[in-house]
């Protein structure tokens, strides 16, 4: 596993800005656009696909890459049916969503940088292979299809699982995506996650909205709650019990209580706070009627059969934890049989302490995701670093002459940040290195608005990742 080193920088606290006010682009770019959150997968990192045809598809997407910071350019557009199938063949998969998904990768300069997909709601979830996997399974293998004994028998391993698969053995430390994929290059998955599913048994769009905006809210709030596991004599339960004891004992370590319990606890007649919960039945009955109260960022599962078989009445669906309030689900699309390697691991909780984004947390916790959906707010860090970052530009928001930039950190928990790197307009202007300042000539750049972002890198496995922009416009005539 590799990680950086590095010296610790100083500087300005972040200060939020209107970026949706027009005028703004008119205001002093000194401080253009401060942004508050800090992530281990950032938003520029991320290829958020909408379904063209479908208008619900394309507000959440527009709407959450606002709310997110999600670079306009990363916003991609598809072609699908306005109410898609609910399962589509591999070769419709290939037409319809991957290839143009690549290639409008590449005409936009972004894919030396993209490490996980964002699938907006109204697009199909299930891939008809034999046997059935998920879109995100998938995506996952980067549009190959695996073998019928990997997805059947759960003995596809993912590269990204961090174990342990026995209770005798430690697993891996968390990492974040960059890291991964630092030392895996091409060889390395492509992760995804779901906004939300609208389809029959699914989430309405008001549900959906309040569970992005509350995985948001999430972030560096680093919550002092309760982790939660219920247990029976259900083998879905059994299946995966062995898991338990090395989760809770790791949870505690990080000062997260963790408890193994066959009953919800009493709390004095007021729903127990949980920062997360997971269990293991077919049926959750009662899951929103207030037993359970979900802090924001939390993410809630189910082992059963059909918790993303939408198309299938059976069993208590992934849905019904968004509708409760947790931040994030995840199950399988069609059924699995009674294989832990493809549900997450009771790790999940701990990788999420570490620092990891929820879809990392969830990607690194399932040894077989290939049939698997994950459903949520796939950036929400609670426990992301507390630093931040501002960016200086020209004085008067109008770059009419060579001009450098320069952003500046302040540090926080003993924060050390390692490596810069600046995107102009959504492209990479160059590989991250160490230095917090580049230099822009207008008469290299078009005229009009243009937006630079600075990303800095924490040192460690899980590389967090503060960023701030600056919005400015080129004009050659202004003296």
């Amino acid at each position: 596993m590799k990680t950086g080193v590095g010296s610790q920088d100083s500087g300005f606290r972040i200060q939020k800005q209107n970026i949706l006010n027009p005028a703004f682009y008119l205001l002093s770019s000194i401080f253009c656009l401060l942004v508050p959150a800090a992530f281990a997968l950032g938003p520029h990192e991320v290829l958020l696909l909408a379904n063209r045809q479908s208008p619900r598809s394309m507000e959440i997407a527009r709407e959450y890459a606002v709310l997110r910071h999600i670079p306009e350019e990363n916003l991609v557009a598809l072609d699908l049916p306005a109410e898609p199938a609910f399962e589509i063949t591999p070769a419709e998969f290939t037409e319809k969503i991957w290839d143009p998904a690549q290639q409008v990768l590449r005409e936009r300069g972004l894919d030396d940088h993209i490490l996980a997909w964002v699938y907006s709601v109204d697009f199909p979830i299930r891939i008809t292979a034999t046997p059935a996997l998920s879109i995100q399974g998938l995506t996952f293998m980067r549009n190959k299809l695996p073998t019928q004994n990997q997805v059947e028998r759960g003995t596809y391993a993912s590269p990204l699982f961090a174990g342990p698969e026995t209770p005798r053995i430690s697993g891996f430390p968390a990492q974040s995506l960059d890291v991964q994929s630092a030392w895996m290059g091409k060889d390395m998955p492509l992760p995804s996650m779901m906004l939300g599913y609208m389809g029959p048994n699914g989430n309405s769009r008001e549900e959906i909205m309040a569970c992005l905006k509350t995985g948001i809210r999430a972030d560096q709030t680093r919550p002092e709650d309760t982790v939660l596991i219920l247990t029976n004599n259900d083998v879905r339960t059994l299946s995966r019990i062995w898991e338990f004891g090395v989760a809770t004992r790791e949870l505690n370590a990080q000062n997260i209580t963790a408890l193994i319990s066959s009953t919800v606890p009493a709390n004095k007649g007021e729903p127990i706070q949980l920062l997360g919960l997971m269990s293991g039945a077919a049926e959750i009955p009662g899951i929103a009627s207030g037993q359970f109260h979900f802090r924001p960022g939390a993410i809630a599962e189910h082992l059963t059969s059909f918790g993303a078989a939408f198309d299938n009445n059976a069993q208590t669906k992934i849905t019904e934890w968004i509708r409760a309030g947790a931040t994030a689900s995840s199950g399988t699309v069609t059924e699995p049989f009674n294989i832990w390697m493809k549900f997450p691991h009771a790790r999940v909780f701990s990788l999420q302490v570490a620092g990891c984004t929820i879809l990392e947390s969830l990607i690194q916790s399932i040894r077989c995701p290939l049939q698997t959906l994950l459903i949520g707010e796939p950036l929400s860090s609670p426990w992301s670093t507390r630093s931040s970052i501002t960016l200086k530009g020209p004085a008067n928001g109008i770059l009419n002459e060579r001009t450098v930039f320069t952003a500046s950190i302040t540090t926080r928990d003993g924060d050390i940040f390692s490596r810069f790197m600046f995107l102009l307009d959504g492209k990479t202007l160059a590989a991250a290195n160490k230095s917090p300042e580049t230099t822009l000539d207008p008469a290299t750049l078009k005229s009009g608005r243009h937006k630079l972002r600075v990303v800095a890198y924490r040192v460690g496995s899980v590389r967090s990742q503060i960023f701030a922009e600056s919005q400015f416009e080129v004009d050659l005539k202004t003296p």
